[in-house]
């Protein structure tokens, strides 16, 4: 527990890193909540058009058998009231779903007819809110528009139809939870839009379909200062949704009044989608949320916007827009797998997935990518595959030039980030370079990655509200990163739950350097806030890695981990064998241990893993040798 007079201390200091006059509309923010003013700003009406949003017709879209048959067979788990969850839980929801139900833990949201500044985001007896939005984020809507698409079949469009018309009558405009975020209404503009964009029904709407873009555009205008000074991806989706559904209501207006509101919006979005894109993505196309599941929605939307300014012939965005979103794409490529499409699990892992229009697994981040590349520099990153789904929905297929390829190679990262490239092995260290706040204790942590396997991992993230019988601190907690841990202590405070202080400074990071036998090595420090310092060297020549870690200070125990997949590990002296290779400890005083612990993946999802512990009560260097073979 941190004193009260140091707690205010580190309050003060936090609120000039996250910028005072964003701290203080939060603040106000808050208390217009408390206080019910908030509530005046968000009227809560009725819709006035119940009548299908999308109609029958079109013609049969052609794709390969394997990616169609994977289609019809979650479209056919959709039409029998089944969900995916975060892309990765299938869950009985019923037929429409119920709207209000967490089958995370069969529990109905309480008050779900209230306005929803009356409802609390973490109300212990509903769990996650986000166990409900993700039914009304409506994914499974892409999936039978698609699957419609590509059979014609009618029973895909009654079952759009039939609960979009379900979910309209039982969430009215700014009653019950499904409303309570800004975010949540321009996930539902993108899905719905997208959805319209495959069913070729974009341009001639119906009139439920404009109201429903119309009460959802007016949601987040009235909020969207809050989601600016969040500064990260609440901003980016928020402004894209009003110039995304701006645009498209200001060409698609049945009456002046909507075409007239429509352009006021779609400039309002334009104008805030610029200043976030400029602000929150670094030169080196790092993004302010560090986290790759988060960095991948940052390039989604703006795929999204891309495309439809130019469905809708609406102006480009600048050039310096375009050259941070190119460098936000390089970001993601050099953090992706090149074998597995995968990445490593930094940062903070909320289940998102916006750019739904493929069948590959959550963790493949090859379709974002590809689609990015293609879309914003006529170039394919990767040869063919079912990652270009999405390039076929969008009409890109024709775009590219060429296949780059998505080669990888060693280089230090100004957003905190250091990338190392052996033969067929690859790593990522993570530094501590703090524009804007971080969302894990995980300074020094370093991934290892092999022919497509992750060796060392990180732990993810979970849930943001796991409920009693997991902890919510430990996935973000040092514990549960590859770095050194001193006393149980964590590297930065906790001040809430999305809110850490005393951003660690590095007391240096050196430059990648190559030797002469043809190895090269990177190396950096940093003094925690309890004055213990931690000194990481990383050198590597082909598939083997040495890892030296010195640390000193006034400490009682210091922890060294490294958390690998499960595997039948063997401890031999101090060396541990497993199928991938092997990993040697060499040190003076120390003890070696292995445990079983967890890790997610994916959201609401918890695995074991194996974790090599390194415990030391006196200041030591500990180096870790790692020979990966076949």
């Amino acid at each position: 527990m941190i004193p009260a007079i140091k707690r205010i201390f580190l309050y003060i200091d936090i609120s000039f890193r996250l910028g005072v006059h964003n701290v203080l509309y939060i603040a106000w923010y808050r208390a217009t909540l408390k206080t019910g003013i908030r509530k005046l700003f968000f009227p809560q009406k009725k819709y006035t058009v119940h009548e299908d949003l999308f109609m029958q017709g079109g013609t049969e879209h052609v794709l390969p058998v394997q990616w169609k048959e994977s289609i019809l067979k979650d479209a056919e788990k959709i039409t029998k009231g089944n969900l995916r969850y975060y892309g990765y839980h299938w869950k009985r929801t019923g037929d429409p779903p119920n709207w209000f139900f967490n089958p995370f833990n069969g529990k109905q949201y309480p008050g779900a007819s209230n306005h929803w500044t009356k409802l609390s985001a973490y109300n212990p007896r509903a769990g996650d809110i986000k166990n409900i939005w993700e039914a009304s984020r409506f994914e499974w809507l892409v999936t039978l528009a698609r699957a419609y698409a590509v059979s014609t079949d009618p029973v895909y469009l009654q079952t759009i139809n039939k609960w979009l018309i379900d979910w309209i009558r039982k969430n009215p405009p700014n009653t019950g939870p499904n409303w309570k975020c800004g975010q949540e209404a321009s996930i539902r503009i993108f899905n719905v839009l997208n959805s319209a964009l495959i069913l070729n029904q974009w341009n001639t709407p119906s009139s439920a379909l404009i109201e429903f873009i119309y009460v959802h555009l007016e949601r987040i205008r009235a909020n969207i200062r809050y989601a600016m000074a969040l500064d990260n991806n609440h901003g980016t989706s928020e402004a894209a949704g009003l110039f995304i559904g701006g645009s498209w209501l200001a060409s698609t207006g049945l009456s002046v009044k909507q075409r007239k509101d429509g352009d006021m919006l779609s400039r309002k979005g334009r104008k805030l989608l610029e200043n976030c894109v400029s602000h929150l993505i670094e030169e080196d196309g790092s993004f302010s949320q560090h986290s790759v599941t988060y960095h991948r929605v940052l390039l989604d939307t703006l795929i999204f916007v891309e495309v439809w300014r130019r469905y809708l012939n609406q102006p480009s965005f600048s050039g310096v827009f375009y050259e941070r979103v190119r460098g936000a794409i390089n970001w993601l490529v050099v953090m992706t797998d090149p074998v597995s499409g995968d990445a490593p699990n930094l940062g903070s892992n909320d289940g998102a997935l916006f750019l739904n229009l493929h069948q590959c697994d959550y963790r493949d981040f090859r379709p974002t990518i590809q689609t990015a590349s293609v879309l914003f520099d006529a170039m394919r990153k990767f040869n063919d595959g079912p990652w270009e789904e999405p390039l076929v929905w969008f009409d890109l297929q024709q775009n590219a030039k060429e296949t780059t390829g998505a080669n990888k190679e060693s280089k230090l990262l100004p957003g905190g980030y250091v990338i190392m490239c052996g033969t067929e092995s690859w790593g990522m260290l993570r530094y501590p370079r703090f524009r804007f706040r971080p969302s894990h204790n995980d300074v020094f942590h370093f991934d290892l990655w092999y022919r497509g396997k992750n060796i060392l991992r990180d732990s993810g993230s979970y849930s943001y509200n796991p409920g009693e019988n997991v902890s919510r601190d430990y996935f973000q907690s040092v514990k549960s990163h590859n770095t050194v841990t001193f006393d149980d202590n964590e590297q930065m405070p906790r001040l809430g739950r999305f809110l850490y202080g005393k951003w660690i400074k590095p007391l240096y990071i050196g430059d990648i350097e190559d030797h002469n036998d043809n190895s090269r090595q990177w190396s950096g420090a940093y003094i925690d806030i309890h004055g213990n310092l931690h000194r990481r060297t990383i050198s590597w020549k082909e598939n083997a890695w040495t890892i030296q870690d010195e640390f000193s200070g006034k400490f009682d125990e210091a922890v060294l981990r490294w958390r690998l997949p499960l595997d039948n590990l063997r401890l031999e002296n101090n060396k541990i064998f497993s199928s991938w290779g092997m990993l040697e400890i060499i040190s003076t005083g120390c003890t070696i241990e292995i445990e079983e612990e967890y890790e997610s993946r994916y959201y609401w999802d918890m695995k074991k893993i194996s974790v090599v512990k390194i415990l030391s009560n006196r200041n030591t260097n500990v180096v870790t040798r790692i020979q990966l073979t076949d």
